[in-house]
């Protein structure tokens, strides 16, 4: 798509193989609607696209989707091209502030994290006798026999990408199983090292090839050649046979959906805490010190603030300390949790009564706030000299053994839902469409404004929670019912969709199985983005039942689900 000799080279190839095959601009990426079109899409040497493009990308695959990548995928942002007379190329390359993670949000797809350019001389590239997959299977029976080699003695070599999958179930269609020559020898294992990898990731498929197999394949057609090969392989390749059997295989391989135990996304971020205290040192400081160790618990990797503060009873934050957590890998994974201690100096003379200690995850990137996702609170009591701890107290009438407990509970701490005063949530009872609002508001940290308006013939200016409702309705969350605001009905399933893919600009396409829906209704695409996410799945597997009320322990389930989701 970038280099347009690598992608005539395919072009040609697919179509002479009797595909029916497009050029997709670079403009295609920033519509998912637009690439939903494709039953797959081949890249090659695919290096500029910036974060919403991989977002949607991501999402199209997720959905369904296949995806060829073939070498140097999308790992430099083209938001961040330098201008005209900088030589700076820092941040094409490292504007994430991720060091691990060399492919930002397309890392989860690929399951894998990136190890590093390996410059190699006379490479042999075998398949992998440990793996049998249709691919291989598929590629034998074109070439007849029962073995890959794609190999090449060129005195300059190429350089690979050298790559781990996380996922252990992911092995190496193909391996370097020889090579003379490596400028980092010590990430090389003849043998060991992959050279192409099938995956799965939500209900689309993907194959990863981190070499250059386009300069293997053989094409004649007249095209503007930028190299005037004229798509001819390059000189001292071998195994081009090799290389059309396997992309053909590739092809028909993502094309098709993926399995039923296909990659299911998880996210799911620890914070746990130990040691802390609290008392006035000698130096006559109120010290809150302590350590917090984040962990990933889920199986896409997470990066984001750590924050801890201290808040007065009027949550004005009196003391913070901040951490960057430049990435975590998902759970079993090398770099999967990161443990720090944090300290706090208040004055000594602080008064004497309850302060909360705040502890925060907020999933985010320097140029793009996220959302906090997790947090840990607890109580600081100030009594002369000495803080005694107290942790969060879980409502009451909330059992641990409901399915939504875990989701209300952090929804509680982070702050999304405060229940009645009382200790008491009131799980089973409908939530109003204000109370949602209030939550959604508060999820996203939206102030409600006193300048927000909305032609609602119900409520006024000044009325209690109408600057709730109408810094709402402004956002698009939530719509006016026959010019009405309706605050203390409840909030229905099909209008909470619309506020929950607004809210959280959540995107995505599925193949909804409910029959109680039409293309037709209004909040239609807004269920298919929260089926696509699995923030819902239906009253049951056939039906939504749109018009039917949210409770408020399903609500808080939903909000902590989409904040899950909203992580890139």
């Amino acid at each position: 798509m970038y280099s347009f000799t690598d992608t005539v080279i395919y072009y040609h190839f697919l179509k002479q193989q009797g595909y029916n095959v497009q050029k997709v601009s670079h403009d295609a990426l920033n519509s998912l609607e637009l690439l939903h079109q494709y039953d797959a899409i081949v890249f090659p040497y695919t290096t500029l696209m910036n974060h919403q493009q991989r977002e949607n990308l991501k999402r199209y695959i997720y959905g369904g989707g296949g995806a060829l990548f073939i070498y140097g995928t999308g790992r430099n942002e083209l938001d961040y091209m330098p201008k005209n007379g900088q030589m700076d190329l820092t941040p094409l390359i490292f504007h994430t502030i991720s060091y691990i993670w060399e492919w930002d949000n397309l890392t989860e797809v690929f399951q894998s994290r990136f190890i590093t350019d390996n410059h190699l001389k006379n490479v042999v590239i075998s398949n992998n006798p440990d793996v049998t997959h249709p691919i291989l299977t598929e590629a034998y029976k074109k070439l007849g026999r029962n073995y890959i080699q794609i190999s090449e003695n060129r005195s300059d070599g190429y350089w690979y990408e050298i790559m781990e999958p996380w996922n252990s179930n992911i092995k190496p269609l193909l391996v370097i199983s020889d090579f003379s020559y490596a400028s980092q020898p010590e990430y090389m294992k003849k043998g060991k090292t992959g050279a192409m990898f099938a995956l799965e990731y939500g209900k689309g498929r993907v194959v990863v090839i981190p070499f250059k197999m386009f300069d293997f394949l053989h094409v004649e057609a007249n095209d503007k050649w930028e190299d005037n090969t004229r798509g001819l392989a390059w000189d001292k390749t071998y195994g081009h046979e090799d290389a059309a059997a396997l992309t053909n295989s590739s092809v028909n391989w993502v094309i098709q959906r993926a399995s039923s135990n296909a990659f299911k996304r998880l996210y799911d971020v620890q914070l746990t805490t130990s040691n802390i205290s609290a008392y006035v040192t000698p130096q006559k400081k109120f010290a809150i010190r302590g350590t917090v160790k984040t962990s990933n618990g889920g199986n896409v990797p997470v990066r984001g603030y750590l924050k801890v503060q201290v808040l007065d009873q009027n949550n004005k934050v009196l003391g913070e300390y901040k951490r960057v957590l430049p990435g975590l890998a998902p759970k079993g994974a090398e770099d999967s949790s990161f443990t720090e201690k944090f300290e706090i100096l208040l004055p000594g003379n602080l008064a004497n009564g309850n302060y909360t200690l705040y502890i925060t995850f907020e999933d985010t990137r320097h140029d793009r706030k996220g959302f906090i996702t997790r947090a840990e609170r607890f109580t600081i009591t100030k009594k002369g000299n000495s803080g005694t701890l107290s942790s969060f107290k879980m409502f009451s009438d909330v059992p641990m053994n409901s399915s939504h407990y875990k989701h209300i509970s952090d929804a509680a701490k982070i702050g999304i839902i405060t229940g009645y005063g009382n200790g008491k949530f009131m799980p089973a009872s409908n939530v109003s469409r204000l109370n949602a609002m209030m939550m959604l508001l508060r999820a996203l940290d939206i102030k409600p404004t006193s300048t927000a308006t909305m032609p609602a013939s119900d409520m006024k200016k000044g009325q209690y929670g109408y600057d709730v409702m109408a810094t709402a309705y402004q956002r698009g969350f939530i719509t006016l019912e026959n010019g009405k605001a309706n605050p203390q009905a409840p909030i229905r399933r099909g209008v909470m969709a619309q506020a929950l893919t607004k809210a959280f600009q959540l995107q995505g396409k599925s193949d909804l199985p409910f029959t109680d829906i039409s293309p037709s209704y209004e909040q239609y695409k807004n269920i298919e983005v929260l089926y696509h996410h699995e923030i819902t799945t239906g009253t049951t597997p056939t039906t939504y039942d749109p018009y039917a009320p949210v409770t408020r322990q399903q609500f808080a389930t939903f909000i902590m689900r989409s904040l899950n989701a909203s992580s890139k």
